[in-house]
């Protein structure tokens, strides 16, 4: 059976184990659960697995210290982690988490069902298929240094106020938090879809306007400027059902507590650090498209580095039975072109062609350019059923500009 990742949980809690489990085995993931912390830290250095949520109410050792002694072993320095609050845990002990413990990627509140952590978690995977992808994407002994990881005051968030019995208190986040804001669903995708990027979007709505969000969500997930863009949402009193209708149109968290405010802040501390670590390898993986292995200004990569990088891929989607899938997009445009207007002209629209394809992915996902009319591109860690939905998008954009094209895929 082919997997979109694997999950080591380690939790004393079985019954909370085995339903996050069961969630995760549906969805395709390959998961391990532990309940001693030293029998799991033997086990993930051993399986290396994308993922690890460790709960916090082990018997031999602290959810955080071993969070440490995971991030003391070289090959796991990178992993993402979560942890997992006990049920009794204290507000306190959140925000000593958040403050003292920044290794962690995220820390969940209990009051999370298995089905929500299976949506929260999904921005682990994708970091860890994106850490992998920086040291697949090393060429030859070239090792690319990462870009700083500095997490700071200054961060670009931006505020949906659609609950008129809500604001964003005045201490929220620091003061140095760039702020915009917008009280309708139309201004505020004027706001998002313009110029600049934002660290977070915090929404507060109610159930009046549920779905008005979750059309906006919907969009910007569907923007391939935006489909990292972390949704914070705030609706009090909204039902679990309704909550994960948030969820599966691309909120990151859904707040639904009637006194919630210092949980806001700390869930959007928690998104900003997210957003600041997937920057940061997602500003590393660009400077591995250099003139050895790409064409930088065009933002696709050679037909050599493709074979050679497509090779590694394969081994890894082979032996660790994982999904990889592959699009072959053919333009005949470019072939007409150059019959009728020449060689330089057929290279100027392969490059716009380039440019317009590497803006359509994540940057996980790799594109090649191996003809003027041939474009090749690899998506890890995806399923055909999101292949397909890349393929149209790519396909909408180019038929928008008049630019027929065919499309092979080999998931």
């Amino acid at each position: 059976m082919i997997n979109i990742g694997s999950l080591c949980i380690v939790s004393a809690d079985a019954e909370r184990c085995a339903s996050i489990r069961n969630a995760y085995e549906n969805a395709g993931y390959i998961i391990h659960v532990f309940s001693n912390g030293e029998e799991a830290l033997a086990a993930i250095c051993h399986n290396q697995p994308d993922v690890a949520l460790i709960g916090s109410n082990l018997d031999d050792i602290s959810a955080f210290e071993l969070v440490s002694r995971i991030r003391a072993t070289d090959a796991l320095a990178r992993m993402p982690i979560a942890v997992d609050m006990a049920e009794h845990a204290h507000l306190d002990d959140w925000r000593e988490g958040h403050d003292e413990y920044p290794e962690v990627n995220d820390i969940l509140p209990h009051a999370l069902d298995a089905n929500a952590i299976v949506f929260r978690l999904q921005p682990l995977f994708r970091l860890s298929t994106m850490e992998a992808e920086l040291v697949l994407r090393q060429a030859n002994d070239q090792i690319v240094q990462r870009v700083s990881e500095q997490i700071d005051d200054a961060s670009r968030c931006f505020y949906l106020s659609l609950n008129p019995a809500q604001n964003l208190p005045a201490s929220f986040l620091s003061e140095n938090t760039f702020w915009e804001t917008a009280t309708s669903i139309s201004e505020a995708e004027a706001v998002v879809t313009g110029p600049g990027f934002f660290d977070v979007a915090v929404i507060d709505t109610n159930a009046d306007n549920l779905d008005d969000v979750i059309q906006f969500c919907s969009d910007m997930r569907d923007n391939p400027r935006l489909f990292n863009l972390p949704f914070l949402i705030r609706a009090p009193g909204l039902s679990e059902e309704d909550a994960r209708g948030l969820y599966r149109a691309g909120a990151n968290r859904v707040l639904t507590a009637e006194d919630c405010d210092e949980t806001l802040r700390f869930e959007a501390m928690s998104l900003i650090r997210l957003q600041i670590s997937r920057n940061v390898v997602r500003d590393t993986l660009r400077r591995t498209l250099t003139e050895a292995t790409g064409h930088p200004l065009e933002s696709v990569y050679t037909e050599d580095f493709l074979r050679s990088y497509l090779a590694k891929r394969i081994d890894i989607a082979k032996n660790g039975r994982r999904a990889l899938s592959v699009v072959h997009l053919h333009l005949p445009e470019a072939i007409s072109l150059l019959e009728e207007a020449g060689e330089e002209a057929c290279n100027a629209l392969s490059a716009q062609l380039a440019r317009w394809l590497s803006r359509l992915i994540r940057v996980e996902d790799l594109a090649a350019r191996i003809s003027s009319s041939d474009f090749v591109v690899i998506l890890p860690d995806t399923q055909a059923s999101e292949a397909q939905y890349v393929m149209n998008r790519i396909a909408g954009v180019l038929t928008s500009r008049i630019l027929p094209c065919t499309m092979y895929s080999a998931l």
